[in-house]
C-alpha cells in the first residue's frame, strides 16, 4: 500500500505561480529577440547575417514581436495565470527540465549580444572551398542571344604609340560572343569593361565581372583592373609569390556562403598577412589551376585597406544596368 504522503499534490495556486513563471520567461526572450534586432540594425551589422532583400523582411518583425511580449508579460504579471487546457503543449514538468529547456533557448540569444559581429575570413573559405572560376548561381536574362554578335571597335591600347607616330587610327575589332543565351548578359558587360583603362571591380556587381572576365579570358588579357578583397592561402599555392583575393558570395545568409575569388601573382605575397584586407591594381593574365584556365592578376601596386562596411558580396540581377548606375555615380 502506498502512502498518502508519497504522492505530489499540485495545488491550482501552484500551478497557475508555474504558468505565469513560464509565460514571463517567454516574454522576455521574445522581447529581447525583437531588441536583438533592432540592435543589429542600430549598429548596421545586419549584414553579417543577412543578405539585403532577407534583411527588409526581417525587420518586419520585431514590432510583432515585441506585441506578442508584452501580451504574455501582462498575461503572467496581471493576468489571472490560468491553467494550461488540454489543447496546448503544458510547460516542461520539473525546475531542472523546465532550466534546461529555456536555457538551451537563450544560450544562442544571450551569445548575440556578447560576441562581436564579424564577417566569415580564410578559415571558413578553406572549409567550404576557395572558388576560383565563376559559375552563374542562377538562369539569368533569358532572352535569345542576337543575330549578330557583340562586337566592340576601341583603339588596341598596346599600338598606341605606334599610332601617334604613323598619325592613323589604328582600330581592332574585339569580339564577345556569348557561349549561350543565358550568357547574353556577360557579353553586354564584357563590352562596357572593356572600354575602360582600367576595370573597376564594385562589390556590387563583384562575381558578374570576374565571371565576365573568366568568360572572355583572351579577350581581356594585359587589360588593367582594380579590386578590393581579404588576402587566401591554401597549402597549394606557393607562398612567395602568389595568394588568393577573396570575398564571400551571399544569396540568403552566411550559412550559404560562397568563397570566391581570383589569383594574385606578385614576387612578394608572403608580406601581406592572411585575412588582411588588399586593394589590388595590376593586370589581368592566366593561369592553370587544377588542369582548368583561370585568371589572374599580376599585381603592380597593393594597398593595405580597412574592411568595407559590407564585406559579403551579392548576385545581381542586372549587372549591366547595376555597372551603368556605379559608373554614373563615379563620374557625377
Amino acid at each position: 500500500m502506498t502512502h498518502p504522503a508519497s504522492f505530489q499534490i499540485h495545488t491550482p495556486s501552484s500551478r497557475r505561480h508555474a504558468v505565469q513563471w513560464y509565460s514571463l520567461i517567454r516574454a522576455v526572450w521574445i522581447g529581447g529577440l525583437a531588441v536583438y534586432i533592432f540592435h543589429l540594425n542600430a549598429n548596421d551589422s545586419l549584414h553579417y547575417y543577412l543578405a539585403p532583400t532577407m534583411q527588409r523582411l526581417l525587420l518586419c518583425s520585431p514590432i510583432p514581436l515585441l506585441f506578442i511580449a508584452v501580451v504574455m508579460a501582462w498575461h503572467a504579471l496581471i493576468g489571472h495565470g490560468q491553467v494550461h487546457c488540454d489543447c496546448e503543449h503544458p510547460p516542461p514538468s520539473g525546475w531542472f527540465r523546465s532550466s534546461m529547456t529555456y536555457s538551451l533557448i537563450m544560450f544562442p540569444l544571450l551569445l548575440g549580444f556578447l560576441l562581436p559581429d564579424q564577417a566569415l575570413g580564410s578559415s571558413m573559405a578553406s572549409q567550404k572551398g576557395m572558388s576560383l572560376s565563376y559559375t552563374p548561381p542562377e538562369i539569368r536574362r533569358k532572352e535569345p542571344a542576337p543575330e549578330d554578335t557583340v562586337k566592340l571597335d576601341i583603339q588596341d591600347l598596346a599600338q598606341i604609340q605606334t599610332t601617334v607616330v604613323s598619325g592613323s587610327a589604328s582600330k581592332v575589332q574585339v569580339q564577345f560572343i556569348p557561349p549561350d543565351e543565358y550568357s547574353r548578359e556577360f557579353a553586354e558587360l564584357a563590352e562596357k569593361l572593356y572600354a575602360e583603362s582600367i576595370i573597376k571591380v564594385y562589390p556590387e556587381i563583384f562575381s558578374e565581372t570576374l565571371g565576365t572576365i573568366d568568360m572572355f579570358q583572351r579577350q581581356f588579357a594585359g587589360k588593367e583592373i582594380s579590386l578590393t578583397g581579404f588576402v587566401y592561402r591554401d597549402q597549394s599555392m606557393n607562398h612567395e609569390s602568389h595568394f588568393a583575393l577573396g570575398r564571400f558570395l551571399v544569396m540568403c545568409c552566411p550559412a550559404d556562403a560562397a568563397p570566391f575569388g581570383v589569383m594574385i601573382h606578385i614576387p612578394d605575397a608572403d608580406t601581406f598577412p592572411t585575412d588582411s584586407w588588399v586593394q589590388i591594381d595590376g593586370s589581368i593574365g592566366s593561369a592553370q589551376v587544377n588542369g582548368k584556365d583561370t585568371i589572374e592578376i599580376r599585381a603592380t601596386k597593393i594597398i593595405p585597406v580597412s574592411e568595407p562596411s559590407t564585406p559579403y558580396i551579392y548576385t545581381n540581377a542586372d549587372s549591366v544596368m547595376a555597372y551603368d548606375k556605379l559608373k554614373g555615380k563615379r563620374e557625377g
